[in-house]
């Protein structure tokens, strides 16, 4: 990324976004370290305290003349990243309900009353049915701003699920076609972020460690066409014949499993596309009428430096944190190609994998 391009965003932020939401692009701000610490997290359990891995495997001789690729243990989840990926969703949310309620006190004569500043926030509704009723009971309690004929509720409308086609597909595009086709489990990114946020007040959000590409490098196609396997000790990941030296790849990751949908995704790339569609549209769109790409630089120093928020936001940098992860991963991916390969111990058929942990 050049220093214009850093420049020319910073700039753009300090035309469009009023002074009072500064501290609003501070929390985008944090929103992508906590992600970009989620993604140090995530890529340090990967590779395992020793380099080697969270997976111990072992092969077992179940059929004479062929040998069973097993998961043995796997390596427990830290308790940290679900609480990064559950901050960087609050924040992200808390920025959009920031703004809208900045909107609705700056078009006001008199302040709001208890309910109303209660009832403020930015609706996200996928059936234009249910939307219309809840404008209407909003602009009964007296909160005409939300009204369709109002400027902020015009801004609101045009970014509901309904009215807007933004999706964030389960896969990564490019990862998708590379295994077959279009990724049928797409969801509107205001949708995610609010039922994230809503699962994640009332029960817990779920990481898994439970999935990992499985790489036969003798069978590119079958190792597309499986993508990333649901493993768990006792998942027999492989068969290889007994005697044939066979190089398999196991890629394990932590993943984030969407609301309701049972769907199981990368946390990193989902913050990312949340992220985006907060930074780049919902809050320049809520503040101008339209969307403003890179409008706000998503790398901000947050430390105690004593510079005003305004001249941190003229220093900030647009690369974000998906971006500067995928450099550690490439570096990270090219350290293990160089490593030793492991063979796993051979043991007779029948043994509990839970046993030989023991």
């Amino acid at each position: 990324m050049s220093e214009a391009r850093t420049r020319v965003g910073a700039v753009r932020a300090m035309d469009w976004l009023p002074e009072a939401l500064h501290p609003v692009a501070m929390r985008l701000a944090h929103a992508d370290q906590l992600a970009f610490e989620l993604a140090e997290i995530a890529l340090a359990w990967s590779r395992g305290p020793d380099g080697e891995g969270p997976l111990t495997l072992r092969q077992v001789e179940r059929t004479p003349g062929y040998l069973e690729v097993e998961v043995v243990t796997i390596r427990p989840l830290p308790p940290i990243a679900a609480m990064l990926f559950s901050g960087a969703v609050h924040h992200l949310r808390s920025a959009i309900d920031n703004v809208v309620f900045y909107i609705v006190e700056r078009n006001r004569d008199k302040p709001l009353t208890d309910s109303q500043a209660r009832a403020v926030s930015m609706l996200i509704y996928e059936n234009p049915k249910k939307f219309e009723d809840k404008v209407k009971g909003l602009v009964k309690q007296g909160l005409t701003e939300f009204a369709t004929t109002a400027t902020l509720g015009q801004r609101i409308a045009a970014l509901q699920p309904f009215a807007d086609k933004a999706s964030v597909p389960a896969i990564p595009s490019a990862l998708s076609m590379l295994m077959g086709g279009p990724d049928p489990a797409s969801e509107h990114p205001l949708v995610l972020l609010r039922d994230y946020s809503n699962e994640d007040k009332h029960r817990t959000i779920r990481l898994a460690a439970g999935r990992s590409l499985v790489e036969r490098l003798d069978d590119g196609p079958r190792t597309r066409q499986l993508g990333m396997r649901h493993i768990e000790v006792g998942t027999v990941l492989e068969i290889v014949q007994k005697g044939v030296l066979t190089p398999v790849h196991t890629s394990p990751a932590l993943h984030v499993q969407r609301p309701d949908r049972g769907v199981w995704v990368s946390p990193g790339y989902e913050l990312d596309c949340l992220s985006r569609h907060v930074a780049d549209v919902v809050l320049p769109t809520l503040i101008t009428g339209m969307a403003l790409p890179d409008g706000l630089p998503a790398l901000v120093d947050l430390s105690d430096t004593g510079t005003p928020l305004a001249e941190r936001l003229r220093q900030g940098g647009t690369r974000r944190a998906h971006d500067r992860a995928r450099e550690m991963v490439a570096k990270a991916y090219w350290d293990a190609m160089e490593r030793d390969w492991q063979f796993p111990p051979i043991v007779a058929g029948g043994t509990d994998p839970e046993q030989e942990k023991s």
